[in-house]
């Protein structure tokens, strides 16, 4: 029986880097960094390359976006939304990875996910040593501002890693918010009353479909097989990660047979876009935050949308649209 350690010698995930991958990160600029520094961000960047090579073979529909900001200390690239920090070291002999407190706990610096890798320049090759999620590395212990992890608490089965990616939102894996952010967000959270657009009242930020002027192929799907259906439609804004595209989230509502029951649909649609950009999700989730569908967008996909279901008055439940690390959430009382 081996050991984890001795597991992760035997079949290490290895990849070559070629002639090309040196020129590209040789191209990064160092800055006036020390040379202890200009060390580190060229081993980060060439564990980025190989990582970036990695995911492109076994994610190839996934969208990859890098950032060189923090070369110097840490890798970051996202993938399908999820945000990965990466630590390269020419060597892990002695089992040991110091990752500063910061790029854990501050808000804006925190990932979904942390990979180690081991970069051996002169044989060309970047070993992946380990992949976990960010809220199972915080109860390690600390020392002098950082975290002293050990490399088992790296998860060396790197299909966990590609399973995540595949099958889960963005919102799966909490990240560290603001206090005081959350609480703002918290005290001036607005819920829409979905009651009121039976009397044609529709909330502020809601438009009713013939106002969204979308695309005539968008509005013709919107408006197909409607009878006593109610629409409206929200622009929303999911920012500088989704190139600032904006979306609408359509919701629908039917009465139905069943006493009060009213049948509720939502949808995703382009605006002034053919198609929804990729890896874009919506989710259904419950008044307490537990996620009941989601349904995640592919390459060219001109809409998405939940299953129906049906709900009494006074039920209360959320809409979640999440992409590229950005997350809209919409919270509905029938």
């Amino acid at each position: 029986m081996f050991t984890q350690s001795e597991f992760r010698l035997l079949i290490p995930e290895e990849i070559t880097l070629s002639e090309l991958d040196y020129a590209l990160v040789q191209t990064w600029p160092a800055g006036n960094l020390p040379e202890a520094d200009q060390w580190q961000a060229y081993l980060n960047g060439l564990g980025l390359v190989a990582f970036e090579n990695w995911l492109g073979d076994r994610l190839p529909e996934k969208r990859r976006q890098r950032d060189l900001t923090h070369l110097p200390q840490v890798a970051y690239v996202t993938v399908g939304g999820f945000k990965v920090c990466l630590l390269a070291q020419s060597d892990y002999l002695d089992e040991q990875v110091l990752w500063p407190q910061e790029y854990l706990e501050q808000p804006e610096l925190a990932a979904h996910f942390y990979g180690i890798v081991e970069v051996d320049e002169e044989a060309e090759t970047v070993i992946l040593r380990g992949i976990s999620r960010g809220d199972r590395l915080q109860t390690a212990p600390k020392r002098d501002g950082h975290y002293c992890f050990s490399l088992d608490h790296f998860d060396a089965e790197l299909n966990h890693f590609l399973a995540d990616c595949r099958y889960l939102s963005p919102a799966a894996i909490p990240l560290p918010v603001n206090a005081l952010a959350e609480l703002r967000t918290q005290v001036t959270e607005t819920i829409t009353k979905l009651g009121n657009w039976f009397d044609n009242v529709l909330d502020q930020g809601w438009q009713a479909l013939d106002q969204l002027m979308l695309p005539e192929a968008q509005l013709a799907f919107a408006t197909r097989n409607l009878s006593e259906d109610i629409q409206a439609g929200k622009l929303l804004d999911l920012g500088l990660s989704l190139g600032n595209e904006q979306v609408v989230l359509l919701v629908t509502l039917a009465p139905t047979d069943e006493d009060d029951k009213v049948r509720i649909q939502a949808r995703l649609l382009p605006f002034e876009a053919e198609y929804l950009p990729a890896d874009l999700s919506i989710s259904l989730k419950s008044k307490s935050g537990k996620v009941l569908q989601t349904i995640t967008s592919r390459q060219q996909d001109s809409y998405i949308q939940l299953k129906p279901f049906k709900g009494v008055p006074g039920k209360v439940f959320q809409v979640e649209v999440s992409g590229d690390g950005c997350t809209v959430n919409e919270t509905f009382e029938i």
